[in-house]
C-alpha cells in the first residue's frame, strides 16, 4: 500500500510541474529562440511574461529574466505545496498522520504566497521599473573639447581650423614667410565676458589691399578660399561704444594749409558716428549717396555741398548748353580724399555681386593706411592700387574700432 501511495505521489507532482512548465514556457517561441548568429553557450527558454536571452542581451535584459524566473519558480513552488497538500489531505483517511501535515503544508505554502505578492507590490511601490527592468539604453554623449585657444584671431595652415597656427590681435602688414599663402581657415574667439570682439580682413596683397575676404566674427571657424594667396590681415578690436565726429568724405584733395570749412568747400559728405554706431558696421553704397552734406540726407537732390558749376549734367538743350545738373555722385572718381574723426577702419570695396567667391566682397583698400603717418585718413586718394586692375570702388565700409 505505502509503495502505491509513493508511486501515486511522484506520477502527480511530475504530471503538475510539466503542466506549469507548459504554462509559463510560450508554446510559439518553440521553447529556445532563433538561433543568432552568434550562439550562446546555452540556450535559454523565452518565458511567459516575454523575458528572454539573446547574445546581444545588456544587463537590464539579465536582471528581467532573472526576475520573472525566480518569482516563477516562487508561485511553481506554491502551487507545488498545495497539491501535494491537497493529496495528502485526500489521503487522510487511510493515514491519520497526513492531516496534521497537509495542514501545516497549507499554511506554509499560503505563507509564501503572501511573501511572494508582499514582495512584488514592494518592489513595484518603490520604483516600478525594478519590476520590469525596463531601461532605455544609453546614448552617446558628444562632449566637446574645453576651448583652451587664446582670444584673438587664429590663422590656420589646413581647412577645418586644425594644424599648425599662429593667434594674433593686432594686424599683420606683411603675413611673412611663415603664413604667407598658406592661411586655409580662420577662427574667431571673442572675449565676451570682457566684452572684447575682433574683427579681421584677409588681403592678397601686403599693406591691406586687393582680394579680400571679411571672416564672420559670429563663426568659430571660417575656411579661406585656397586660390585666395593672402600676404596679408587686419585684425581689429572692435568698439561696441564708439566715439568720434565719423567720417568726412571730400570731393577735392584735402590740404593741411585750409580748415575743415575751406575743404569743404568743393563737395563733402559727413557720415555720422551716430550712423555708424547704428548699423554696427556701416556698409554704404557709393552709387547712392552724393554729396548732400550728410549721409542721411543723401537723398535730398535740393541740398548739394558742390558748387552749381561743378555738378553733373543730365540734361542738354538742343544747342548743347546744360539745362538741368545733379549733385555727383561718390561712386568712380568723384572722391578724393577723405578725414577720419574717430576711431575708425575704412575700406574702400568693390563688390561684385555675380562673384560670391571671395566673401561679401571682392576688392578692398583699407585706411587709414600705413603710409598716412597721421592715422586720420589719406589727404589724396587716388585709388591706383584698386583701380590698376580695373575696379571701381562702388562701397565704403566702416568699422568702430579700438585703437
Amino acid at each position: 500500500m505505502k509503495l502505491a501511495h509513493k508511486k501515486f505521489l511522484l506520477f502527480s507532482f511530475l504530471a503538475l510541474f510539466i503542466c506549469l512548465l507548459a504554462v509559463f514556457v510560450l508554446p510559439e517561441s518553440k521553447i529556445f529562440a532563433a538561433e543568432p548568429e552568434t550562439k550562446l553557450e546555452v540556450d535559454y527558454p523565452v518565458l511567459a511574461t516575454g523575458a528572454k536571452i539573446t547574445p546581444t542581451s545588456d544587463l537590464t535584459e539579465y536582471l528581467k529574466y532573472v526576475f520573472d524566473f525566480g518569482i516563477g519558480v516562487g508561485f511553481i513552488a506554491v502551487l507545488i505545496s498545495l497539491a501535494y497538500a491537497g493529496v495528502l489531505y485526500f489521503l487522510s483517511p487511510a493515514i491519520p498522520d497526513t492531516l496534521a501535515k497537509a495542514k501545516d503544508r497549507v499554511s506554509g505554502a499560503v505563507s509564501g504566497l503572501l511573501i511572494l505578492v508582499l514582495f512584488y507590490l514592494i518592489i513595484t511601490t518603490i520604483n516600478p521599473y525594478l519590476a520590469i527592468f525596463k531601461m532605455g539604453k544609453l546614448e552617446p554623449v558628444d562632449i566637446p573639447e574645453p576651448d583652451n585657444r587664446q582670444f584673438g584671431v587664429t590663422f590656420y595652415k589646413s581647412a577645418g581650423c586644425s594644424g599648425e597656427s599662429e593667434t594674433r590681435t593686432t594686424s599683420i602688414q606683411d603675413l611673412g614667410d611663415k603664413l604667407r599663402n598658406n592661411v586655409y581657415s580662420v577662427g574667431m574667439k571673442q572675449d565676451k565676458e570682457n566684452k572684447t570682439a575682433y574683427v579681421s580682413i584677409l588681403y592678397d596683397v601686403a599693406n591691406f589691399w586687393g582680394k579680400c575676404q571679411y571672416v564672420n566674427p559670429n563663426k568659430p571657424c571660417s575656411d579661406v578660399a585656397p586660390f585666395v594667396p593672402f600676404a596679408s590681415a587686419s585684425v581689429h578690436q572692435y568698439d561696441f561704444n564708439p566715439a568720434g565726429d565719423g567720417v568726412y568724405v571730400f570731393r577735392k584733395a584735402f590740404t593741411q594749409t585750409q580748415g575743415k570749412e575751406e575743404n569743404m568747400e568743393g563737395g563733402y559728405l559727413i557720415i555720422s558716428n551716430s550712423q555708424i554706431a547704428d548699423l554696427k558696421i556701416a556698409i554704404l553704397d557709393l552709387r547712392q549717396m552724393r554729396f548732400t552734406g550728410s549721409s542721411l540726407d543723401y537723398d535730398n537732390l535740393n541740398y548739394c555741398t558742390v558748387p552749381e558749376n561743378e555738378r553733373d549734367c543730365v540734361k542738354y538743350d538742343t544747342k548743347g548748353e546744360c539745362i538741368q545738373k545733379e549733385c555727383p555722385k561718390l561712386d568712380k572718381k568723384n572722391i578724393s580724399s577723405i578725414w577720419i574723426y574717430g576711431d575708425y577702419a575704412v575700406l574702400f570695396v568693390y563688390f561684385a555681386p555675380g562673384d560670391p567667391r571671395y566673401g561679401p566682397w571682392s576688392y578692398c583698400q583699407e585706411y587709414a593706411s600705413v603710409e598716412d603717418v597721421n592715422k586720420e585718413g589719406p589727404q589724396n586718394i587716388k585709388w591706383d592700387a584698386v583701380r590698376s586692375r580695373n575696379q571701381d570702388p562702388n562701397f565704403i565700409v566702416i568699422i568702430p574700432i579700438k585703437r
